[in-house]
């Protein structure tokens, strides 16, 4: 790991020498040479910890079974990415980025997902990837972009940037933007790279179909068992086919996508927006509500899948504040996989509702959250300073008659970032350049006064994995330039 970090700031190095060469190179201005010279580096360097005292979560199963008591999950690394585009040649640009990461410290392997830097069985190794490898044609009104890349804005594939690195997705996609309120997209997505993964794994794969858990059948209605081992989906590699319209009139935003994958499940997915307040005041407010819907399509390699979700969201800005309030529903389906959870692992959880704990995808899912955020930068107060506080009631289905029941949940998080290099106008998630920090506090408080033993005697298996309360904290140190 150490000689990939000095070949990877070397290369940096390089690349920025190369920008001064090629600023004073005898190449003739424009030309394919001067185009590789005078490019641009990306580059993130972050440390992140995190603690949190609970015992076994639905999304983070244990990777052994004597430890049901452990308590604790929690990672200490370093890492980041390093990427580099060239300027454009006759409006062509090629770019190319890695991730990678290290764990510091003390990381207990015996814990999958926040126990570890990988999503999956605790692992704790330094990891590192080619996330981006891309050739891209770009003018006034058009964008294609061919191989592996950051998708960061066709909503359910997107980049879910919470750890180390995003999701990356291989794949050609196009963008029009000819018409001045009226937007299209293209994409067919042939691969996917989880956060901290170093390979591409097909879509369908990429959302972790599952035919039982704990002794629950996940998987309801006809499919074919040979695409199916203990570890999950092992079929054919599954693309993705995407269409998305975007369309922006004043102060009213419309937007529709959809998702294809072949033999697996189609989504739809649209949001609309409308900006209102009073007129020459600094207040303003949002209301928009989503919708997605999904069902199984073709060879139904996930059995049967008809599930839907809906939401709506008001937001208000005023004086530095900003503050929402919102209501999520998903169905609640036995005869859909699990119950009518949705599929969203190819990029960030939609739900309005999506705060520290992202399980607002479960089937059956009702939440209503609140939120105040301010920059205590607007009036000079404390430049570089926003803090905010979220709180969420996720009312699951939890009847004993469920198959899919779980536990009700109540979320609070309190987060508070600082900038070094910019003093205001920012929010917690803002790709900032310069040095930030960022601190999150959660506690999440689960309802535990079910009769989980009536449970297991009705369905035959336990009540999902059994979740305490518990307190979670991290901190993210950023660098970007």
């Amino acid at each position: 790991m150490h000689t990939l970090l000095v070949m990877l700031l070397g290369f940096s190095c390089s690349a920025q020498g190369g920008q001064e060469t090629g600023s004073g190179s005898t190449e003739m201005p424009g030309s394919f040479f001067d185009a590789i010279s005078s490019g641009r580096v990306k580059a993130l360097f972050r440390y992140s910890g995190q603690y949190r005292d609970s015992n076994l979560h639905i999304l983070q199963d244990s990777s052994g079974p004597d430890i049901a008591d452990v308590k604790i999950q929690q990672y200490s690394a370093a890492g980041g990415f390093i990427g580099y585009e060239t300027a454009a040649w006759q409006n062509i640009t090629f770019g190319a980025t890695v991730y990678a990461a290290a764990p510091i410290g003390h990381n207990p392997d015996i814990r999958r997902g926040l126990g570890g830097l990988y999503e999956a069985e605790g692992g704790q190794d330094s990891y590192a990837a080619l996330g981006e490898l891309y050739a891209s044609y770009q003018n006034k009104g058009h964008l294609l972009r061919v191989g592996r890349q950051e998708m960061p804005g066709y909503r359910m594939v997107s980049l879910s940037n919470i750890r180390f690195s995003p999701i990356t997705h291989s794949g050609i996609v196009y963008e029009n933007r000819v018409f001045e309120k009226l937007g299209f997209n293209l994409g067919y997505i042939t691969k996917m790279k989880e956060r901290n993964a170093t390979r591409f794994i097909g879509m369908a794969r990429g959302a972790r179909l599952q035919v039982s858990s704990g002794g629950k059948q996940i998987i309801r209605g006809n499919y074919s068992s040979a695409d199916y081992d203990d570890t999950g989906y092992i079929g054919d590699s599954k693309e993705m086919a995407m269409v998305g319209v975007t369309f922006r009139h004043d102060n009213f935003s419309l937007e529709g996508w959809d998702y294809y994958i072949r033999g697996f499940v189609n989504s739809v997915y649209l949001l609309g927006q409308y900006d209102f307040g009073p007129a020459g005041r600094d207040t303003r407010f949002t209301l928009a509500a989503q919708y997605t819907r999904q069902q199984a399509i073709g060879d139904k390699i996930a059995g049967n899948v008809d599930t839907w979700h809906y939401g709506i969201s008001l937001r208000g800005y005023t004086a530095g504040f900003s503050y929402f309030a919102n209501y999520n529903e998903l169905a609640y389906n036995e005869n859909s996989y699990d119950g009518g959870t949705l599929f969203v692992r190819w990029g960030t959880p939609q739900m309005f509702n999506s705060f520290q704990v992202q399980d607002s995808e479960l089937a059956g899912t009702r939440s209503f959250g609140v939120g105040l955020q301010y920059d205590f930068g607007h009036d000079g107060l404390i430049p570089g300073v926003v803090m905010r506080w979220r709180w969420g009631d996720f009312d699951l289905p939890d009847k004993l008659r469920f198959t899919d029941a779980r536990q009700d949940r109540r979320e609070a998080t309190f987060d508070l970032r600082y900038s070094f290099s910019q003093a205001r106008g920012f929010g917690i998630f803002t790709n900032l350049q310069g040095f930030s920090i960022q601190f999150r506090l959660a506690y999440n408080n689960y309802r535990t006064d079910y009769d989980f033993e009536a449970y297991r005697d009705l369905h035959g298996y336990d009540f999902q994995s059994v979740t305490r309360d518990f307190v979670d904290a991290r901190l993210y140190l950023d660098y970007i330039f």
